[in-house]
């Protein structure tokens, strides 16, 4: 929790309470309405010794990423919402996506030596739109620029390869090995979500549970990409193509959906600015309420519009209404 300025007599007030969680030392438990004509919401939240604090705001931003925030909205229960907080359409959590992967690994007939400069330094966006899209998942190609060194080596022991034949297979593989991999498009769908699970955390509170699947229509467009794999080992004279293992599917932490933003709450958690439609003073930021992730990495688009609702809020705020007072904050 962040405080932005002392308030004379209450300590340190803010007109906006925002904190990321398991930041600063400090781990939000449980927030809840506060009842009061203004509908504040009040914040409960530990420090590092557990002690308890309550706070309240005229706004409070809740921006804990794509998993966090849902499971702090849905630990949120009380008599007065029983499903969590913003949930009273049981949205929350659901349309959970991430950009799944799959790869090729060859070797060039030229040396690369990868791991010099940036990790990812092009990608191929050709298939990201098209009326291909009505039979298959779209996906971007990505050339991935890290060292070989240490997977090559990893393998060659695993392998039992010792001595000068050791040397001699690493220093070809760390010049010419080669990875391509995909990153795929997934639909929203409520059935992929994000819920609280029967185990807890050292603080005692339920941790979040994913349900997750990948569906033939990505699993078509991983297919497709393989194609272009083919053709990439191709034109780089490859040889000793390895693809991924059929079925597996990596995962890039690209989070998006859980808290889903539009103008529909029966499909959705927040409106465009990011206010909570069950709550006028709880707002939404982050990846997860992007209700699509496309092709491209989630952190820039989430950032920008998080920016947008920030300004739209800090706009709010400079309506001339008295500042909120914290209680017990630290």
């Amino acid at each position: 929790m962040r405080a932005s300025r002392p308030w004379p007599g209450e300590g340190w007030a803010s007109d906006c309470v925002s904190w990321p969680f398991g930041t600063d030392g400090v781990c939000p438990w449980r927030i809840y309405l506060h009842s009061s004509a203004q509908s504040r919401f009040a914040a409960l939240y530990y420090d590092p010794d557990k002690g308890s604090h309550r706070v309240t705001a005229k706004a409070f931003v809740v921006a804990a990423n794509g998993i966090e925030s849902p499971r702090l909205l849905l630990v949120s229960a009380s008599d007065q919402f029983p499903h969590g907080l913003a949930n009273s359409t049981d949205m929350v959590g659901r349309h959970l996506m991430d950009h799944p992967s799959t790869s090729l690994t060859f070797d060039s007939d030229e040396e690369l030596w990868l791991g010099r400069g940036p990790q990812s330094p092009s990608s191929i966006n050709v298939m990201r739109d098209g009326p291909f899209r009505s039979e298959h998942a779209a996906y971007r190609l990505d050339f991935t620029n890290i060292s070989r060194v240490d997977g090559a080596t990893t393998s060659l022991i695993a392998a039992g390869v010792y001595g000068s034949e050791f040397q001699t297979r690493l220093r070809y593989s760390a010049a010419h090995q080669l990875n391509v991999k995909n990153v795929l498009e997934v639909l929203p769908d409520p059935e992929r979500r994000v819920t609280l699970s029967d185990q807890k955390d050292a603080m005692g509170i339920p941790k979040p549970q994913m349900h997750y699947s990948i569906d033939d229509y990505t699993r078509r467009g991983h297919e497709r990409s393989q194609q272009d794999f083919r053709r990439i080992a191709d034109l780089m004279g490859g040889t000793n193509l390895r693809f991924s293992k059929d079925g597996d599917f990596a995962n890039n932490q690209h989070i998006c959906g859980t808290l889903s933003m539009g103008t529909d709450s029966q499909v959705s958690v927040c409106d465009q600015w990011g206010r909570t439609h069950d709550h006028d003073n709880l707002f939404l930021a982050g990846t997860g309420v992007l209700p699509t992730c496309a092709t491209c990495n989630s952190t820039e688009n989430g950032l920008a519009v998080a920016l947008r609702s920030m300004d739209h809020l800090l706009a709010e705020q400079g309506s001339g209404a008295p500042p909120a007072s914290t209680q017990g904050a630290q």
